[in-house]
């Protein structure tokens, strides 16, 4: 791999912290006793920001992985895609029970 495919590659590591390192403060924020607002409740499910911003990361990620098919990178990007994509799923029906 050159040093540009090193580069997207470890930029796009940084990228799919992004769902996990936001769920996780909206769970610290929570615990602390804090709230956290709601952007829309759907059959009780809410939607909170951090939810809304992860889900964005994760299908730009998935967008990317598509983009870059037939390279070698793509599979690695698709993965943290689905990664970021199940923490948020997770985090939004983990909301119900609050």
């Amino acid at each position: 791999m050159t040093s540009d495919e090193w580069m997207i590659l470890i930029m796009g590591m940084v990228l799919a912290c992004g769902p996990i390192l936001l769920i996780w403060t909206e769970d610290r924020t929570r615990a602390k006793g804090g709230t956290v607002p709601s952007l829309v409740a759907i059959k009780g499910y809410k939607f909170s920001p951090h939810s809304a911003f992860s889900l964005v990361i994760a299908l730009m990620l998935l967008f990317l992985s598509y983009q870059m098919r037939g390279q070698g990178p793509s599979f690695v990007f698709m993965i943290f895609g689905m990664v970021g994509l199940v923490a948020t799923v997770r985090n939004i029906l983990k909301s119900k029970t609050l």
